[in-house]
């Protein structure tokens, strides 16, 4: 009876697995997304990110505007699972793009201060869950899971929808039962994400002397070694936010060092309060006036790339 009611429930949470949310709509749609770069129109580009992206760019608009400006079709795809970071997106791309050899021409990684490191939050489950696959599972566990817990939790999260999605489910019953449960953690979350864009204060008695880095930036130079092993051309930009932040150091140098270009958010439009939804994502206006920018970078590295040398 165990053995058949655990079967039945799984069974249960794989039909409802691509409809749990947005989000996992959005991520059961990866597969058809790497079918369209097959046979989209070059140049093509894709739009990396999480909520900062899904809710910051307008891919319709930026492909109105790039195709304006290079005066013939391009086409704009847009991979933006929510709460992701470098580290999903690394196993994210050889998952649904390099084994599917679905590979855009550039790709565009926005991105905040926290985004970047290793030491970003591991999600076990959701990684191995959703942006693994059996060919790169062994060596996320050995890689990722620091712990023999942790590895066993990735291990039966990527065969168990029930199991992979145990914190979608706990989500879904306590908005369910506990009023502005969903808001509230949002706005938290939005709260503690702004908070960590800003750089730490340095505590030397020397307020000349930066003070020293704690990060480490393996996984975002494997991103770009992947990318560039498949001759897709990376490039990188600091999100706007409501307060000003600074890139690290040692991740520009990471992206540079690697080949990736970091586009340079000095020549950004500046953005005010009334830009943001919530203090951390990009409204209405926002959203339109960052599409704009970047559209506008983009064609112009467009057009430098197919002018010849004199």
């Amino acid at each position: 009876m165990l053995a058949g009611t655990g079967i039945l429930l799984e069974i249960i949470a794989r039909i409802l697995a691509p409809t749990l949310d947005y989000d996992r709509v959005h991520i059961h749609a990866l597969p058809e997304i790497a079918e369209e770069i097959k046979v989209g129109e070059s140049p093509r580009i894709m739009i990396l990110g999480n909520s900062l992206l899904l809710h910051g760019v307008d891919e319709t608009l930026l492909q109105e505007n790039i195709s304006t400006a290079l005066s013939r079709p391009c086409s704009v795809s847009k991979v933006t699972p929510v709460a992701t970071a470098a580290r999903d997106w690394h196993y994210l791309y050889d998952t649904y793009f390099t084994q599917s050899q679905s590979h855009p021409d550039i790709v565009v990684i926005g991105f905040v201060g926290h985004h970047l490191p290793d030491q970003y939050e591991l999600k076990i489950r959701r990684l191995t869950r959703h942006f693994c696959s059996l060919d790169n599972l062994g060596s996320c566990l050995s890689e990722e899971g620091r712990t023999l817990d942790e590895r066993a939790i990735g291990f039966l999260s990527h065969f168990s929808a029930l199991f992979g999605d145990q914190r979608t489910h706990q989500w879904g019953v306590s908005s369910a039962t506990i009023p502005q449960f969903g808001p509230g953690v949002s706005r938290l979350n939005n709260i503690l994400d702004a908070a960590q864009t800003r750089p730490a204060p340095n505590e030397s008695d020397d307020p000349s002397t930066p003070a020293p880095s704690t990060r480490s930036y393996r996984k975002l130079a494997d991103l770009i070694k992947t990318l560039k092993a498949h001759g897709v051309k990376p490039y990188f930009i600091p999100m706007p936010q409501p307060e000003p932040w600074t890139v690290d150091p040692e991740a520009r140098a990471t992206i540079e060092e690697h080949g990736a270009t970091l586009i340079d958010r000095s020549v950004d439009p500046r953005m005010g309060r009334s830009d943001f939804s919530d203090g951390y994502h990009l409204g209405e206006t926002g959203r339109t006036r960052f599409t704009s920018f970047l559209a506008s970078v983009l064609s112009e590295e467009l057009s430098s790339m197919e002018t010849p040398a004199p």
